[in-house]
């Protein structure tokens, strides 16, 4: 009897809320469209009062309220102050919607992308607050690194399925994925804009681009029809992606199925 498990490490997508706004809950909004939690934001897309992430609580007036640095709770962006030291600014709106606009105002330091949490109608501090999350990074990131079209049947062979590696932010890089350190995709110096490597562009605004590797199991190999990898126990794949050129963000993502 063969047995699934898919284990996704820091996986997260960015995806459109379909119901925008949604009935009820905490939700982001940026550009016009409405985002859940632990959604993805590029620094260079909400550089300006006009391009800002709103944290909304529909039907609550704002109390208080705040976003923090997750790595820094200690430290909020305050939105009386926009001191020149801070690269994030705020505006706020009390009612009918409890709503915090979070933007830079300048470029965001390395040692300050990351995550970030939006707490409403109340601080962080509060048990009883909303919460929701958001990564503001720098350069490129990786969305989303799934595993897709998983077979029902497990116990049949070959299985066919495959990775989506989805990328974001800027525009030149390099994208691989693999299996231990057999490269099942490897794509040097892409450049969305002149010289595309083969993805499918998903949001052109924001560079998002998806990556897929078709994957055939026998039990015995990992296939993607050229390459192949022995494997007879967890099957780890890494999805790996650099600024290119200077390579000065590596990010990367795995997942495993047991």
């Amino acid at each position: 009897m063969v047995s699934l498990q898919v284990v996704v490490f820091l996986l997260s997508v960015s995806e459109v809320i379909s119901q925008c706004p949604p009935n009820s809950g905490i939700y982001l909004r940026h550009d016009g469209n409405c985002y859940p939690n632990g959604s993805y934001f590029w620094d260079s897309s909400v550089n300006a009062a006009n391009e800002a992430i709103s944290c909304v609580l529909p039907g609550t007036s704002l109390t208080t309220g705040q976003w923090v640095r997750v790595a820094d709770p200690d430290d909020p962006v305050d939105c009386n102050s926009n001191s020149a030291s801070d690269p994030f600014r705020c505006t706020s709106v009390t009612s009918p919607d409890a709503t915090i606009n979070l933007y830079l105002a300048q470029g965001l330091p390395a040692d300050q992308e990351g995550w970030y949490k939006c707490c409403l109608p109340t601080d962080c501090s509060d048990p009883n607050t909303n919460i929701i999350f958001a990564n503001i990074f720098r350069f490129s990131e990786i969305e989303s690194f799934i595993v897709a079209d998983l077979p029902s049947d497990m116990t049949v062979y070959p299985q066919e399925y495959k990775l989506n590696c989805t990328k974001i932010g800027f525009d030149r890089y390099d994208i691989s994925m693999s299996i231990s350190s057999t490269a099942l995709a490897n794509y040097t110096d892409c450049n969305d804009g002149s010289n595309p490597c083969p993805g499918t562009e998903l949001v052109s605004n924001t560079n998002t681009v998806r990556y897929t590797v078709n994957i055939t199991w026998d039990g015995m190999t990992v296939s993607n029809g050229s390459i192949s990898q022995s494997t007879t126990g967890d099957q780890m794949y890494q999805c790996r992606v650099t600024d290119h050129p200077g390579s000065i963000h590596i990010r990367i993502r795995n997942v495993t199925i047991k």
